[in-house]
């Protein structure tokens, strides 16, 4: 053989097929939601095609909003599923769907339709105000019964034979199957009874049918299924939600995607899940699972209650010692009161809202893990520390390097809420010089993001950024999470 004839033969050589790129699988999306469906219920009761899910996938239990924002209801529950974005945005606050922003927040399966026409989506509800405001449009196909009227049994059992025909038969891109009757039994029996149990296990029971019914298309080896299981609120063991107890605001998020996030998802993260894997770009309140920011509180080290004695011991969920470089600095004239509340604290909502529930607590949608508070009005709570002193505190972050930078952008979630005296400022200091006040809160604001752009000096070469709440008494409160300095 020539040595021009094997200089054309090595490349052809080398060329295996392995490395040849694999076709890339077709993404699809199917969330089932279960109305009313307790998560501590469904993972202790007999659901093994649900456990099965969670096996090889992920689950974590999360918390709704409260009466602050809007009811533990189905009306904002799922409203806030489909759209992605909480009720202060689609407006939502209860069944009556009054008032609402829902064509300026449409569902993610419409987002997914008019993002991409060419992409199949489909809806199958039987409880039929979902049909009615939240999924108008944006469906090529939508099955809708009226469970209220014909019975949610039946109607679920209807519910599941569409679906799973569609799922096996139809290109199926995107679609959204609703079950009801487990709320049904909620409310009827409570979510201690074995009805409750009774109907989780059926529900389970279609859940596998309609899995099976994926798995048994003629195409699904050259597919990418990313499946969710979600439900709109809790229940009380005697039965009923709508109020601001933890149980009726447990929620959860089950995903048999590879994402593993470190901090439990919210519920408006379903619906950017989903327009992700679709590759259907969307600015929401929620993320896909696993791309949320890092937060440096997340890292704190939480204890069990110490003055909070309403808070069962076995909840962890509360520290003054910050993630290395943040610093807590009390005044020295700020009296001794709830040892929790000594000042800023890193918390739960879990542990938080448990604290003095209906007090808007719950309406912190938008902080995640482990966040900051100051909260005077708990502190107060003992000895009545506010009629000798006021409360009187600072959170102050790690050096941030701004060396050559034209100016120092601060953002975080703040929820805040105001009375009397009280004010929190957000400030900044150049080099350890003199702080500079770039925010007041004096008024109420909810559940806020906050981005603020500070210019920073010739020659600066460090900035801290610190909030701090003072000239307080038995006042309020406030939360601030996801600090970020850019």
């Amino acid at each position: 053989m020539t040595r021009a004839a094997l200089a054309v033969l090595l490349p052809l050589l080398l060329v295996t097929p392995a490395a040849v790129a694999a076709p890339a699988k077709t993404p699809k999306v199917l969330v089932i939601g279960l109305d009313g469906a307790r998560y501590d219920k469904l993972v202790s009761g007999d659901t093994p095609n649900i456990k099965a899910l969670l096996n090889r996938g992920y689950g974590a239990r999360s918390a709704l909003y409260g009466s602050g924002m809007a009811q533990t209801s189905s009306g904002p529950g799922w409203s806030t599923i489909l759209t992605g974005v909480w009720p202060d945005k689609h407006k939502v606050k209860d069944n009556s769907f009054a008032g609402n922003a829902l064509t300026s927040y449409p569902s993610w399966l419409e987002r997914a339709n008019t993002a991409n026409p060419a992409l199949s989506t489909y809806a199958a509800v039987d409880w039929k105000p979902i049909s009615d405001h939240v999924l108008r449009t944006g469906q090529d196909r939508k099955y809708v019964l009226d469970g209220d009227a014909a019975g949610y049994t039946g109607s679920d059992e209807k519910i599941t034979v569409d679906a799973e025909q569609h799922l096996r038969t139809d290109a199926a891109d995107a679609s959204f199957v609703y079950l009801g009757q487990i709320d049904i039994a909620g409310h009827d029996s409570g979510a201690d009874s074995s009805q409750y149990a009774t109907a989780m296990r059926t529900n389970d029971a279609q859940i596998g049918r309609l899995i099976k019914a994926v798995e048994a298309r003629p195409s699904y080896a050259s597919e990418d299924w990313l499946i969710m299981i979600t439900t709109d609120h809790g229940h009380t063991a005697a039965g009923g939600h709508g109020g601001d107890s933890p149980e009726e605001r447990m929620t959860f998020v089950i995903s048999t995607g590879p994402a593993r996030p470190a901090v439990a998802p919210k519920l408006v993260d379903v619906a950017a899940s989903a327009l992700q894997h679709l590759n259907v770009p969307a600015s929401l309140d929620g993320y896909a699972l696993g791309t949320a920011p890092v937060d440096p509180f997340d890292s704190v080290t939480l204890k069990p209650r110490q003055d909070e004695t309403g808070v069962p011991a076995s909840v962890l969920g509360w520290t003054h010692q910050g993630p290395a470089g943040w610093t807590v600095t009390t005044a020295s004239s700020m009296p001794q009161g709830v040892a929790e509340w000594q000042g800023w604290s890193f918390t739960t909502d879990d542990f938080w809202t448990r604290t003095a529930p209906s007090q808007s607590r719950e309406a912190n949608v938008r902080a995640r893990g482990v966040f900051a508070v100051a909260d005077p009005d708990e502190w107060d709570d003992k000895g009545s520390p506010s009629a000798r002193g006021r409360f009187d505190s600072t959170l102050t972050s790690p050096a941030h390097d701004v060396t050559g930078e034209p100016s120092l952008k601060v953002d975080y979630f703040s929820h805040y809420l105001q009375e009397g005296t009280q004010r929190g400022t957000v400030s900044v200091s150049f080099d350890g010089g003199p702080e500079q006040v770039v925010r007041t809160h004096n008024a109420n604001g909810l559940a806020q993001q906050v981005s603020l752009t500070v210019t920073v000096p010739a020659g600066a070469r460090t900035a801290r950024v610190s909030w701090r709440l003072f000239d307080a008494g038995n006042n309020w409160y406030w939360a601030v999470d996801a600090p970020r300095l850019s």
